[in-house]
């Protein structure tokens, strides 16, 4: 019992921690407008889209990432992964997975919307779409192909493994994957980033070497947004990069079901996961916090 108290109030420290990320970033994007609007409004700077979204990005990892890190910090990392030279397998496995889970979370994601902008009788909008917009090619490449991986593959990677490690590999990667979706912001992302997660946690836990989730989120990113764009202005190119991700996708389903016997996780010295886990993970205060500021994330988004 007392272990069982002690794990819960380490994944709600964890949920706190993010829920002070996530009202951070919400703070500080509200007080950005408002100061961007202001002074364009007055004539004393004339600030691009492309210069206010670089800095409001950079500043939430930074100033979001400092409170999480004041949060969490105390908490000890017994048993961060070791670190280790990647397994060529495993990283080819896993390009092909990533593949499979971008692609289906993505179809999924846009199902879901499309149910609710027909309940809500409104077209479709797809935020990231949206932001992306307008942007010149170096800024997209900047934010999302540079920034975005190495800022969030620390946050969600390291900072939280390292941390509850100590409870097990499946607990770790589950909880980190999650957090990173939900900290997306909108039904769109969620899907597929929560999946991608997955695959990023596993190889963290395998390698002990951050470089490599940041080098397949580099990918990931740069295939969705600086590729994508671009081959959109040739049906032919079109055509080719869809074959080449859907064949991508189909081998990522069969290595999926040839090699989930080989896959290896960590027990923990104190392991939770079991009958009741989902308790131990999730329902605590720190965690349900995180899901409620989540939810008026995503009903923000939405109707903004």
């Amino acid at each position: 019992m007392e272990e069982t108290r002690a794990a819960r109030k380490a994944f709600g420290r964890i949920g706190i921690g993010y829920t002070g990320f996530l009202s951070a970033s919400i703070v500080l994007q509200i007080v950005l407008r408002i100061f961007i609007y202001v002074v364009n409004r007055e004539g004393i700077l004339d600030l691009s889209r492309n210069w206010y979204l670089f800095a409001t990005s950079l500043a939430n990892y930074a100033a979001g990432g400092m409170i999480l890190f004041l949060i969490i910090k105390n908490m000890p990392v017994t048993h961060k992964p070791v670190s280790r030279k990647a397994d060529k397998n495993l990283l080819v496995c896993s390009y092909f997975i990533c593949i499979t889970a971008l692609i289906a979370g993505n179809l999924l994601g846009r199902l879901l919307m499309s149910l609710i902008s027909a309940l809500e009788g409104r077209p479709m909008v797809n935020p990231v779409t949206e932001v992306l917009k307008g942007l010149s090619t170096g800024t997209i490449f900047a934010i999302m192909v540079v920034m975005a991986p190495v800022c969030e593959e620390i946050l969600f990677r390291r900072l939280i493994i390292d941390r509850i490690r100590r409870y097990g590999d499946k607990a770790a990667i589950l909880v980190s994957a999650v957090i990173f979706g939900l900290c997306h912001g909108n039904f769109y992302q969620f899907f597929y980033a929560f999946g991608i997660g997955l695959v990023f946690g596993y190889i963290y836990t395998r390698t002990g070497r951050i470089r490599y989730t940041i080098v397949f989120h580099m990918i990931i990113n740069f295939l969705g947004s600086v590729a994508a764009i671009y081959i959109q202005k040739s049906m032919a190119m079109a055509a080719i990069y869809a074959l080449v991700l859907y064949g991508s996708m189909i081998a990522g389903i069969v290595l999926f079901i040839i090699k989930r016997k080989d896959w290896m996780f960590w027990q923990g010295e104190e392991a939770v996961w079991g009958r009741g886990a989902g308790k131990i993970l999730f329902l605590n205060v720190g965690i349900v916090l995180f899901f409620i500021l989540s939810a008026i994330s995503f009903v923000i988004t939405e109707f903004a």
